[in-house]
């Protein structure tokens, strides 16, 4: 009885509940234990750095991250999560485990989803079940799993917010209304650009069927989202500035990449190969970011919502999740290709296979009116209740997907990064610099010490480090040092750990030799132990 005198507080409870299952031991080890995967790290330092860039209060400076140095703009060389930064930093200003921080975040993210589902869908049908439904679809949905690197990428909230803002303005015609639908579509641009523009793409084709379906409403439904546009425009207008400027100087995404994450049809009948029932799947149709599988109950669900509750807003979200799967194509469809051609800021974003995510967000609100459909059919309230609870342990049996690979992270500050953070400011080159798979780890540990670091991992590097990254391979040779030099370093760190042992006999010889790298000392290290040395000039 109480989650009727309170929905939205059961729905949460559950939706949790559901979130923990699924990502299960996640929740045992929110402050040592991250996805194994070099984006937790990237998410993290991306946190850090929007907490320390604030605290600084040089706001000028702000998108020049601390790494790729001297590079400007690297910040904004992938995702901000300008928003999930926003919401972490009074807890990174308060010293609370960033790691934990980090992992709140992502099940956050999932967990307001799916509450944003329910608003959602519970204003359409009128039904707090079919409502409850829906959003244990998008809860759970398999795109969660494939994803579950990528913090930005859980947040989908405003996805449902902004169409349940949509289908307001045209109820009511309000102003506000149209501000609000305007506000939730921001916040999507500022929780994860490439969702905000997608979405915006999506909510644009349900205004516009939403219109055609209701022309007596059509004028002052429009109208109010036309004001509300205001709130996006003047936000991307702000937002875009630093991404704008490093696509002047980095270029386009190249086409090869893009049709690398752009769907294919397979993609739809492929989950990740941790769910339970259909991961075998993933092993006939793989691909990167390319298991879209949306789960048998929710399809059955939708086709349930035409055959016996055709309505006009059935049609339209069918329609909807049919632009959204084609667009996931990408270069592989017709309709994103034409648009690749067309649309210039399109040529930034490397996977279009994430519009799987709107495709699975209007497939959760059919399954929502297919699941009143069925129940309405049910004999009593028994029965009613019988079916709900039925589909809700088919559905987490479905989807799911535990235990999750996780990898520790430390959180105890290796000694040479506590020498290096009283060097501050002093720019750093971390060896290796060729494996990538450490820059993410250089860059986590540079938000203790935050001094300027040549190495680094995100969506896009200067065209510089490439040049670096050749030079550098025959470290501590005449070029490899000048390079250093013309880069400003003032310390080398060396990670005996990754290297070979003749490699690093041999690198410490070469080193011995030279007059101008004076060793500073010798640590304890990420594995093993660093050795620090001064470059001088």
């Amino acid at each position: 009885m109480s989650f009727l005198r309170r929905p939205i507080v059961g729905a949460t409870l559950l939706l949790t509940a559901l979130t923990v299952m699924l990502t299960w031991p996640q929740v045992l080890h929110l402050g040592t234990y991250v996805p194994p995967y070099p984006d937790p790290r990237l998410s993290i330092w991306r946190l850090s750095w929007l907490a320390h860039a604030l605290k600084a209060g040089d706001l000028t400076h702000l998108f020049d991250g601390n790494i790729f140095y001297p590079s400007p703009g690297t910040f904004a060389f992938s995702d901000a999560t300008f928003l999930e930064g926003l919401i972490a930093a009074p807890w990174l200003w308060a010293h609370v485990n960033a790691v934990a921080v980090y992992n709140i975040l992502l099940l956050a993210g999932i967990v307001t989803s799916g509450i944003g589902m329910f608003i959602l869908v519970r204003d359409l049908t009128g039904d707090l079940d079919a409502a409850l439904v829906s959003a244990t679809i998008f809860t759970l949905v398999p795109y969660r799993v494939e994803h579950f690197m990528h913090l930005e990428l859980q947040w989908t909230i405003w996805m449902p917010l902004s169409m349940w803002g949509i289908h307001r303005a045209f109820d009511r015609g309000s102003v506000r209304s149209g501000l609000w639908a305007g506000l939730w579509l921001a916040l999507q641009v500022l929780s994860c650009v490439y969702y905000g523009v997608f979405l915006g793409m999506i909510v644009g084709a349900l205004a516009v069927l939403l219109a055609m379906a209701r022309p007596d409403r059509a004028f002052r439904g429009l109208r109010a989202l036309a004001v509300g546009a205001i709130i996006p425009a003047a936000v991307i207008a702000v937002y875009s500035q630093p991404y704008l400027a490093n696509a002047k100087t980095l270029g386009p995404r190249a086409r090869w990449d893009i049709e690398l994450f752009s769907a294919h049809a397979a993609s739809y009948i492929s989950a990740p190969q941790e769910n339970w029932l259909w991961g075998w799947t993933a092993w006939r149709f793989s691909g990167n970011e390319l298991h879209l599988f949306p789960g048998a109950i929710a399809i059955g669900l939708a086709a349930v919502a035409l055959v016996l509750r055709p309505s006009r807003l059935v049609w339209i979200y069918l329609a909807i999740v049919a632009l959204a799967a084609e667009l996931s194509l990408g270069l592989n469809g017709p309709l994103y290709s034409w648009l690749y051609l067309h649309v210039s800021p399109l040529n930034g974003f490397r996977a279009p296979a994430r519009f799987s995510i709107l495709a699975c967000c209007g497939l959760a609100v059919l399954g929502g009116f297919g699941f009143q459909a069925l129940q309405r059919r049910a004999p009593g309230f028994q029965s009613r209740r019988a079916l709900l609870i039925i589909m809700l342990v088919a559905l987490g049996l479905e989807f799911g997907s535990a235990p999750m690979r996780l990898e520790p992270i430390s959180t105890d500050v290796p000694d040479g990064y506590k020498f290096l953070r009283a060097q501050y400011p002093s720019v750093l080159v971390e060896l290796p610099f060729e494996d990538w798979e450490l820059a993410p780890d250089f860059m986590y540990w540079s938000t203790y010490h935050w001094n300027p670091l040549v190495n680094g991992y995100s969506g896009y590097q200067p065209r510089s480090y490439t040049e670096t990254t050749e030079r550098l391979r025959t470290f501590p040779d005449e070029p490899s040092v000048d390079r250093l030099k013309e880069l400003g370093v003032r310390y080398v760190v060396l990670h005996e750990y990754y290297f070979k042992a003749k490699e690093y006999t041999r690198l410490m010889t070469a080193i011995a030799a030279r007059p101008d790298l004076i060793l500073v000392g010798r640590f304890r290290g990420l594995a093993g132990s660093m050795q620090i040395f001064e470059l001088k000039r």
